[in-house]
Parts: C-alpha cells; structure tokens; sequence
C-alpha cells in the first residue's frame, strides 16, 4: 500500500512540473518575440501623465474644499441681513478650528467696500487697509462668485500669497465677503511633497507660475524657502518646453541628455505641473528586454512553486485534517468527529479505519460514565447517611463530646462533605453530557440569586478568613433556572474564596450589559488564571496548581458544570484577569417584569 500511496503521489507530481514546465516555456517563447522599445516608451510617457493629471486634479479639489470651508463660515458672520459688528466677527472667526486648519496664514472679513474689518491673527496695520484696487477683489465683484487670487505679495504682510475671497450676499445684494491666506512661503495648497519625487529613478518633477514666472516647487525647493523666480528665456530648456502652451507630451533635450516630458495645468491658478523622465532610461532595449525577461521567469517560477505547493497541499489535507481530528480526539473525546469517507482509496481506508475507533471509544466513554454513574449513586446512600451522622455528633446530639474526638468528627465531617460534593459533581456532569439535565426556565430576580448564594457561602468565607461583598440592587430579572442559576454562582463564589488571601474580598457585581442581556462578575483578589492554564479552565477535572492545598481543592468539575449550566439557559460564560480574576456570566433579561 506504501509503495501504491508513493506512486500515486509520484504521478501527480509528475503531471504538475510537465504542466508548469510547458506554461513556463510558452511564456518565454512569447516575450521573447515581443517588441518592448515602443511599449515600454508608451507606458513611461501614460504613467507619467497620468501622475500630473492627478496632482493637478488633487490641487483643483484642495482649492474648492477650502473655497467650501469659507462658504461654510458665510452664515455665522450676519443677523438680520447684516455683518455683525468687527469684535463678533473676531470672535466667531477664532472660534471655527476648521477656518484656521484650512487657512493657517489667517482669516479676514471685509465690508462691501473692500476693506478689512476682522481678522483672527492680528497682524499690524491690516484692519482698515482697502483692497479694493487689487485685481481678485474686482473680479468678485464682477462676477459675484468666490475668487482666488494668483500669487501676489501681501500688502501689510509683504511676503507671497494666495488669498481666497467667498461674497457675503443678503437678499441678492453683497454686504461683505470672507476670505482666506495661503502663505506661500509657509503653507502650500499642494499634496505633501507634490514637487518631489520618491521614485528610484532621476525623473524630475517641477511645478511653475506661468504668468509670475516663479518656481512653485522644483528639485531644489526646500520647505519654508522663498519662492525662486524662473530664469530668463533661452536660459533653461526644460523650463522653456513646459511654459509652451498646452498639455502635451514630447521628447526634449535638456543638459544634453533627452527627456520624455509630461505636463498639465490648474487654470485657476495659472500654475503648470510637468515631470520629465530620461529617454535613455525608458528605451534602453537591452536593458528593458532583460529586465522583463527576469521579471517573467521569476513570475513563472513562483507559479510553478505555487502550483507545486497547492498540489502537495491538496494530497496531504486529507492527511492533515486525520491528525487534527485524531489530536482533538486526544485531548477532549466527547467532541471528535467522524472523518469523511472520500478520497483517494489510500485515504478512504484510513479514515474508515480512525473512524471505527473513535466509535469504539464513543462507546468505552459511555461505559465508563455509566460506571461512574452507578458507583456515584451506590455511594451516595451510605455517604449522606454518614455525614447526617457526623453532624449531629458535631453538633451536639448524642452528647458532647471530648475537644480531640470533636476535632476529629470536625475532619471527618469536612471529608465527607467534600467526597459528597465530589460525588454529586460527577452526577451532574453526567447529566448534563447525556442531555438529561431538564432546565425550568422562569423569571428570576438577579437581586434575591446573588443574596442567596452570598449567604449560602458565608460560612465557607469565615472559614478561609475572606469577605464577601453583594452588588448593589439592580432590580434587574433574568430568564434562568433558579436551582442551575445558584448552582453556578456557588461554584463562582466558592472557587473565588479558596483563590483570595486571608482578609481579601470576593465581590459580586451585577449589570445590564446589553438590552436584552444581564451580566453577573465574581471578582476575587488572588493570583488570577495562569495564562498557560486559560485554555484548559473549562475542561473537567482541570485545575491549575495554585501552589496551596485551599487553592486545588475541589473536584475541578465546578466550571466545567457552571459552562454547561449557562449554555444551557442561552448565556455565556467567560473571565479576564485583572488584579485578580473576573468571571463573569450572562443570561437574557426577563421580558415580563424587571428587565428595565
């Protein structure tokens, strides 16, 4: 069977390098009898028209963004058709952080003559000064549209702007208008770094003002610089080829190497953004061919290899799904489940083979709880029966006793108590595993479980020296078992007893955690869940080693129950560490009464 197993692998391999191999020469055979120059030359000259139309379409939409941020602003600056008075503006001004994102260099309202009557950075001598000769403010009048200046020097200011100016219109009639300052030796209007390039390459992008002839951005701009006039015409190639007119895209000689140059302009603006990629560099068509020769037999090889790798994945998944459901089989036997049947015939027989076994396991799992059932039941008679006994010689009945006899019927009595609860754990577990476990669901108050359960572990508190401290009442009801809700918050309350220090506190907290959901969390102050135990917790017979005898006492079937218990009433339960360790369970709220 090894030897058939081995050649059908073989085969499968076989077919899949010939399969590969064939696509791998094909490919090669295709590239090798495609011509690269012109393609490779297009695709240069597309990528980098198409990096200026999307700077260019960025800049359009920075401008009207913050043409709408201005707009925005327009209401808040007028009562009863009027501008407010100069101090009110001020403060509006100053109080809109969006204005002040948008326009850094600063924030001006101006009266229907043009001069400034507000401003949220003062700068001396601007309020008062009429702008009304300048060529942007003309413009808004004409036209009664927002207006954006092109680069000017600012006239208290003296340095390089931008000045945005939004009309302030009441009843067709404009009484004013807002506007916006863009220092350009400071802030820019273009994306991060637009002027430079990140590229590998020596491609050259620059961004010029036409009409001032100033250098906007080049490859020797620096943030924070002074905008650098444009040299005489005649005197740089490639600034000469991007101030002709139109967007284009040609070859030009510039410091004596040729250039593919790309251009494309905002016309708001009047500003020109062009880049230029060496030609040597795009139509080297030995270097080209090379390079997409590499660049498709690496690309065919990882193909081959993913081909290869999905096909070994393919033969050893049956195999591998085996070994996962045999290992969940190991380590949690009630939840294994049946292999299918399919597959290659190597692969059918093994999975029929694990699949006998887990069902013969099934069926020892079911013998051994049937024993431990029975032996749980013949035991508990005689058990109760001895414990009834020991308490009342504890307390008294049959006449006192001596202090060392007393001490010892004390010893046996806690034993006996703690073999009964182990005993009774072991019928509840069972129940709940063979689906026999009935849950009477009805509305229970949250208030009246926890008091109880408090009360019912006081003693177990005062023996291990810890408080226990309620929740404050909720009011809240939940839909639960009552006998299963108090069964688990005993097994909460007591574990967290036995993990807190001697005068810790065990507090017991209820909320509403959603609108139809109630939470309960059983808070102690100990060491908290180990975090190499956390996924174990809930397995029966589990426990972690809390380094005392008051810690590991217990059957270690109490959270394995509560689990069971909750699930069973539709709840949830789970627990987090944080200065000592949190469980906590939900259960859905009662819709009758209480649930507000």
């Amino acid at each position: 069977m090894v030897a058939q197993t081995m050649n059908s692998l073989r085969n499968r391999v076989i077919a899949i390098v010939t399969l590969t191999s064939l696509l791998t020469v094909l490919a090669i055979t295709i590239t090798a009898y495609q011509s690269l120059g012109e393609d490779q030359r297009k695709l240069i000259v597309q990528k980098e028209k198409l990096k200026t139309e999307r700077l260019t379409e960025k800049v359009s939409q920075n401008i009207r963004q913050r043409v709408m941020v201005l707009s925005v602003a327009r209401p808040l600056l007028t009562r009863n058709g009027q501008l407010l008075e100069p101090e009110a503006l001020e403060s509006v001004i100053r109080e809109q952080d969006y204005l002040n994102r948008a326009f850094p260099g600063g924030i001006l309202v101006f009266d229907a003559q043009d001069t400034a009557i507000a401003e949220n950075t003062y700068v001396s001598g601007r309020i008062g000064t009429n702008y009304a000769d300048r060529d942007h403010f003309k413009r808004l009048h004409s036209t009664g549209d927002p207006v954006i200046s092109e680069p000017i020097m600012g006239r208290t200011t003296e340095v390089p702007l931008l000045s945005f100016l939004v009309p302030i219109h009441h009843e067709g009639r404009m009484i004013g208008s807002i506007g916006g300052i863009i220092k350009l030796g400071d802030e820019s209007i273009l994306p991060p770094r637009a002027g430079r390039d990140d590229s590998p390459d020596s491609t050259l992008s620059l961004i010029l003002d036409r009409q001032h002839r100033l250098f906007i951005e080049s490859p020797d701009s620096k943030p924070g610089n002074e905008l650098q006039p444009l040299p005489p015409a005649g005197e740089d190639s490639l600034v000469d080829a991007i101030l002709e007119k139109g967007s284009q895209t040609r070859v030009i000689d510039y410091q004596g190497e040729q250039y593919l140059l790309a251009t494309d302009s905002v016309d708001r603006l009047n500003w020109v953004f062009a880049r230029a990629a060496p030609y040597d560099q795009a139509m080297a068509p030995l270097i080209a061919s090379l390079n997409h020769f590499l660049f498709i037999s690496a690309g065919v090889t990882l193909l081959l290899l993913v081909i290869a790798w999905l096909a070994a994945r393919s033969l050893t998944r049956p195999l591998t799904r085996a070994t996962r459901t045999i290992n969940a089989m190991a380590e949690a036997p009630e939840s294994s489940k049946a292999l299918p049947e399919k597959g290659p015939r190597e692969i059918r027989e093994l999975s029929i083979a694990f699949n006998r076994l887990s069902h013969e396991r099934h069926q020892l799992d079911e013998l051994k709880n049937d024993f431990i059932s029975s032996v749980s039941h013949e035991l508990r008679t005689p058990l109760t029966s001895i414990e009834g006994s020991l308490k009342m010689m504890v307390a008294g009945v049959s006449g006192e006793l001596p202090d060392k006899a007393l001490s010892m019927a004390r010893i046996a009595l806690r034993n006996s108590e703690q073999l009964n609860g182990l005993i009774r754990d072991l019928l509840d577990f069972n129940k709940l595993l063979a689906g026999k476990r009935e849950f009477r669901i009805e509305s229970c108050s949250v208030d009246e479980s926890v008091h109880n359960a408090i009360e019912g572990n006081q003693s177990m508190a005062r023996m291990y020296q810890v408080h226990l401290v309620p929740n404050a009442p909720t009011g809240l009801y939940v839909n639960a078992d009552p006998q299963a809700l108090r069964q688990v918050l005993d097994n909460l309350i007591s574990n967290a007893i036995k993990h807190s220090p001697k005068g810790g506190e065990v507090k017991v907290d209820a909320r509403k955690e959603a609108p139809e959901k109630a939470c309960i969390t059983v808070r102690d102050q100990g060491n908290g869940v180990p975090d190499w135990f956390r996924n174990r917790i809930f397995e029966r017979f589990a426990q972690a080693d809390g380094g005392t005898t008051r810690a590991t006492s217990g059957t270690g079937l109490g959270l394995a129950i509560s689990q069971e218990l909750i699930q069973g009433m539709d709840g949830d339960i789970g627990f987090y560490n944080e200065q000592g360790a949190h469980f906590w369970i939900t259960l859905p709220l009662s819709s009758l009464i209480g649930s507000q």
